[in-house]
């Protein structure tokens, strides 16, 4: 919680505010720690290895694009433009705005627009204090907007704001709050096994992620594909029902989604722990959705021919890499492909089973 008073304020909404504040003020608001970085209403976070091998959450953010903007602050060629500070509306802030038009807010205020830019500007006041510059900041003067939403409108803000981003999909997804794939996805991120392995910030998993198995933006991807009839948010929360037992029994029966040593291993040469495998598990779920008994038939995932070196997969999924393995071929047509690929081969199996 902050204590701060922004000065010559006007409100512009119910719960939004406009001032003009110059770039010392705001570097040393980001110093002081009086704005925050909150992780849920931005990039997110990513996990960095200290020293001693321990794993730290740090903020995702582009130190190239502070140093470009910070190069340009300096060089006199940066133009201001609106940063967008956000008081977090819990329930616990306090904001009042006097008749002189100070904003008096108590509460906690997060950067939700112009991460880099108070980045840069608080790299210009460091280097001020230690005297290898003497930038005026006061100069910097920026228009700011202020407002007072809650997580969830915050985030709804900031996929606003990331359309116009290089931020991957799956952040962008993640703050999209009307898509019925996405409030679907969350469900499944609090209630399910997918709990903490679910990636949210980014488009892929890294080798060395030992958490992660899907992405955000895969998940939500997967399922609008599959489940094309979803229109209503009844019908959304009913999906997400199933869809969090499915997942548990699924991540039960296949090691290589809870052991991250088997699936570094299979992933040389099998389709099964791959991120991209979750349109087809998403497709399967759909297969024996309305079987009463649809527990009894999930194992048939482990008899499907998920080997990458089958030649029903090349060329429309799996491609050789430039030197040796295989890669795989993710665009919009080989997904759908993969998906009724899966689908086929998944009721053969099937059948087979009933007869």
């Amino acid at each position: 919680m902050s204590e701060y008073v922004f000065r010559n304020v006007s409100q512009i909404g119910e719960k939004e505010y406009q001032t003009v504040i110059d770039g010392q003020e705001l570097a040393e608001m980001w110093r002081d720690g009086i704005i925050t970085y909150n992780p849920e209403i931005q990039r997110g976070t990513k996990v960095k290895r200290g020293k001693d091998n321990s794993e730290v959450e740090v903020a995702v953010y582009s130190k190239a694009n502070v140093k470009k903007i910070y190069e340009s602050m300096l060089s006199g060629q940066y133009f201001t433009d609106m940063i967008t500070l956000n008081i977090l509306a819990d329930g616990s802030e306090k904001i009042e705005l006097d008749d002189e038009g100070n904003l008096n807010v108590n509460g906690e205020i997060n950067i939700s627009d112009g991460q880099h830019r108070i980045r840069a500007l608080a790299m210009i006041l460091e280097s001020n204090d230690k005297e290898n510059t003497a930038f005026d900041l006061t100069e910097l003067k920026f228009p700011v907007k202020i407002t007072n939403y809650d997580v969830q409108t915050a985030q709804q803000q900031f996929h606003q704001f990331s359309q116009g981003l290089k931020i991957s999909s799956s952040r962008s997804e993640y703050f999209n709050q009307t898509g019925l794939a996405n409030i679907i996805v969350k469900e499944l991120m609090k209630n399910s096994d997918l709990a903490g392995r679910v990636e949210v910030v980014r488009n892929s998993i890294p080798k060395n992620d030992e958490r992660h198995i899907v992405t955000f933006a895969t998940l939500v991807n997967a399922i609008e594909i599959v489940y094309k009839d979803l229109e209503t948010r009844v019908q959304a929360m009913e999906l997400s029902k199933y869809l969090t037992e499915f997942f548990n029994e699924l991540i039960n029966l296949i090691p290589e989604l809870y052991n991250y040593e088997k699936r570094v291993q299979s992933k040389e040469t099998s389709l099964i722990g791959e991120n991209f495998m979750f349109y087809g598990y998403v497709a399967i779920s759909k297969v024996i959705r309305e079987k009463e008994n649809w527990k009894e038939y999930l194992p048939l995932v482990n008899e499907l021919d998920l080997s990458k070196g089958s030649k029903q997969w090349y060329g429309d999924v799996i491609k050789r890499g430039k030197e040796r393995g295989y890669s795989i071929i993710n665009t919009s047509e080989s997904r759908e492909k993969f998906k009724s690929k899966i689908e086929r081969m998944f009721k053969k199996l099937l059948n087979e089973k009933t007869e």
